[in-house]
């Protein structure tokens, strides 16, 4: 039996109710203090997810790094990228659902389109895509200890502010290294809102390395992870990959733009 003393302290699911506790237990804490004891459970969980976060970040960037200086492929690397992603999803309670990998051949290079509601989409494409790829990302990232090193390291580009020039002939010398390369054609993230006009960057990337594109879609990342805030409600992220669409010279690089946005678009359906 619970002492009486410890009761207000008893967990109250919302959804479960009273009814379902033995009569006895029924004595039940104010709104207030419920409200205190979930709270309080919610910043031990924050805090505690947060330092995993930057220990993970640190051994796994370092040992990203050094194994670069051997591992000729990637392949290991990448490895160490995805055990990073994973390492996160757990720790912050999130679960993640793909679908459409047979839409993949696991020998071919891609530029994967997708659209960016949150933090949390580059973790969830690292454990949801098992092809090697690098990426396009903020040149503020690069200056980050460990990660930064790492994505400078391994072939990542960076992406400057102010209307600077993307270095696009060293992305297409990545794929023509064999890699993929992962764009956000957006340019920043977008929550859960529609889909805005995608720039024509990695579509002329795709066209010039003479690759395939393939559709993305990352659903709900924007609404466990909203901007601005400090932690990561527990959830599911889904990643729909869709079926790969051909970069060749019969469209323009607009309309090849607007298919590709239209196609993920349907994805998130």
């Amino acid at each position: 039996m619970v002492p009486r003393a410890l009761l207000p302290w008893v967990p109250f699911h919302p959804q479960i109710g009273l009814s379902a506790w033995p009569a006895r237990l029924r004595i039940m804490p104010t709104a207030q203090g419920r409200l205190h004891y979930y709270y309080g459970l919610e910043q031990v969980r924050c805090l505690a997810s947060w330092i995993v976060t930057v220990l993970a970040s640190i051994v796994f960037g370092s040992a990203g790094v050094i194994v670069s200086f051997v591992d000729r492929q990637g392949n290991v690397t990448h490895a160490c990228a995805r055990q990073w992603a994973r390492t996160l999803m757990w720790i912050h309670g999130v679960h993640l659902a793909t679908h459409g990998l047979e839409n993949l051949e696991p020998k071919q290079s891609y530029v994967f389109v997708a659209n960016h509601n949150s933090q949390l989409d580059i973790p969830a494409l690292l454990v949801a895509l098992p092809i090697r790829f690098r990426m396009f990302a903020k040149a503020s990232l690069f200056r980050v200890p460990f990660v930064g090193w790492y994505m400078r390291r391994v072939g990542y580009v960076p992406v400057p502010r102010g209307g600077a020039t993307t270095d696009l002939g060293y992305a297409a010398t990545q794929i023509l290294d064999g890699d993929s390369m992962l764009v956000f054609p957006e340019g920043t993230r977008t929550g859960e809102a529609e889909l805005t006009r995608f720039r024509k960057g990695g579509f002329f990337l795709a066209r010039s390395a003479g690759v395939p594109l393939v559709p993305v879609a990352v659903l709900n990342s924007g609404r466990l992870f909203p901007r601005g805030k400090i932690w990561v409600n527990l959830g599911v992220v889904e990643v729909r990959v869709g079926q790969p669409i051909a970069a060749d010279e019969a469209e323009s690089l607009a309309e090849l733009a607007e298919r590709c946005r239209r196609r993920v678009a349907e994805l998130a359906l």
